[in-house]
């Protein structure tokens, strides 16, 4: 099983090739921007990056005792960052195996390389991030929850590091068109997630069906974006597409089998405050992935898929679909009268993908959420939410799973199509930088998708995860803030 979010190391999840989850490419100095969508939302990867969690209020200024000698490398043309990350999770009632917990913590330093000063390109750059992995436990929560939308589920690394991004990037027509090449990521350019928490804002048809590995694991990929504005922008990409990716390091550059690729496009249209009184943002997504997958009902020999597990499934090619994500502020408590770029406000967000095809896990998927920012103005950092994911698997999958189940000794009792999820979240900004965010999910209809071949049956309740960010490259004076 691939993994999303901030999970890198899911290999329970390589059949369908993150969590948010999760991007953990650091960008708390902002040296490295992915594209024109980097600079149309501030950040190249919202899920992780800071400045989702707590607007700094100073931008720009190194503090710490390696203050000095980061603002002279700077100067030179190389900047850096660093920033943790720990996830702890649980599934108190949800799932197959309840009551269990586990914790996951990643270390992730960039290095940003500025060839203007360095050798006179103007607007070239080579970016590098290298991510680490420690104080893990409970590799196996992906296969206690079982379903593949609730929270996340921690991560199972191989290795206890992972390059993540080593790309060269130039700008070009006054950076209006922005190309980057070499070991990146989809996730960092295409379908940004709208909403601020780190555990649970993601979109399963870009892991399950897309094929997105984890966001920590780059892979070989090429994208072009070009700004039609200062808010507008169109973009397209290439990624390798890897079954195996989880199960290297990222330098094993000779070892790697490629299966296809994924071709990605995009349009789009952001604004802010500063632009705006009432800003939003909208982001039309297409994907294609030439790739071949498992059917999910037949075997080669015609026989069920869940009742025949030692036969190899029909392999069907390539697969697509879209995704529309969209947010927009629709109140404020200074109706918009204030110079205010972080004003008490609500906002509305969604984010809803169709596929094409019937032959993989999910035809449709769709979220809907409001966020109430900087409730008290002495604490713009803070944030609460409310979200309401409902996902429908396609009908053979359904079948799929019920026959797993029977096969493992279960009832074989049919898997409703269509799953619900309840979630209320929150930010606390708790200073220089540092942020708390915790999530509590309610499922309704969850589904056996990480560990089919159970014969325990998927239960309705909780789930509740928490995120610590600490921007240590920040707090050193190494990276801006």
């Amino acid at each position: 099983m691939s993994c999303r979010l901030a999970h890198p190391g899911q290999l329970t999840r390589t059949p369908v090739a993150l969590g948010l989850a999760l991007s953990l490419i650091a960008s708390s100095s902002l040296a490295q921007t992915a594209s024109p969508v980097g600079a149309l939302v501030d950040q190249t990867q919202p899920r992780t990056s800071p400045e989702v969690v707590i607007k700094p209020a100073a931008p720009g200024v190194r503090s710490g005792p390696l203050a000095p000698w980061a603002t002279e490398m700077a100067n030179r043309g190389l900047t850096f960052g660093v920033n943790v990350y720990n996830f702890y999770q649980a599934n108190p009632s949800a799932g197959l195996r309840t009551g269990e917990q586990s914790n996951g913590t990643y270390f992730v330093l960039s290095m940003s390389a500025d060839m203007q000063k360095l050798a006179g390109i103007s607007g070239g750059s080579i970016n590098f991030t290298q991510s680490f992995f420690g104080f893990v436990r409970n590799t196996n929560h992906a296969g206690d929850i079982g379903d593949s939308t609730i929270g996340y589920q921690p991560p199972y690394n191989i290795n206890n590091n992972r390059l993540s991004l080593l790309t060269y990037q130039q700008k070009l027509i006054d950076d209006r068109l922005v190309v980057e090449i070499g070991r990146t990521h989809p996730d960092r350019y295409y379908g940004l997630p709208p909403c601020g928490s780190i555990n649970s804002c993601f979109q399963d048809l870009f892991y399950l069906n897309a094929g997105f590995t984890s966001p920590l694991y780059g892979v070989w990929g090429a994208n072009a974006a070009y700004k039609l504005s200062p808010t507008t922008y169109i973009q397209a990409g290439a990624f390798s597409v890897n079954p195996g990716t989880n199960a290297l390091s990222g330098y094993d550059f000779g070892y790697e089998t490629l299966s296809g690729a994924l071709v990605m496009t995009e349009i789009g249209r952001k604004t802010d405050f500063t632009q705006d009184a009432y800003p939003g943002r909208v982001s039309l997504t297409g994907f294609y992935n030439t790739s071949d997958h498992a059917d999910n009902l037949r075997t080669i020999a015609g026989t069920s898929r869940g009742l025949n597990p030692g036969t190899p499934a029909i392999q069907r090619e390539g697969t697509s679909g879209i995704v529309l994500t969209a947010s927009q502020t629709v109140w404020r408590a200074d109706q918009g009268r204030e110079a205010n770029p972080s004003p008490t406000a609500i906002s509305l967000y969604t984010g809803t993908g169709y596929a094409f095809d019937s032959t993989i896990p999910i035809r449709f998927n769709s979220f809907v959420g409001a966020t109430l920012s900087a409730p008290d103005q002495s604490r713009p950092g803070d944030s609460y939410g409310i979200k309401m994911n409902w996902q429908r698997i396609n009908d053979s999958y359904a079948i799929f799973l019920a026959d797993a189940n029977r096969f493992s000794g279960g009832t074989g009792a049919s898997f409703s199509r269509d799953k619900l999820i309840f979630e209320a979240n929150a930010n606390f900004a708790l200073g220089h930088g540092i942020a708390f965010q915790s999530v509590v999910q309610y499922l309704v209809n969850g589904t056996s998708f990480y560990n089919p071949y159970t014969a325990r049956r998927p239960k309705d309740g909780f789930y509740v995860g928490t995120v610590l960010v600490v921007p240590l490259g920040a707090l050193f004076g190494l990276s801006a803030i």
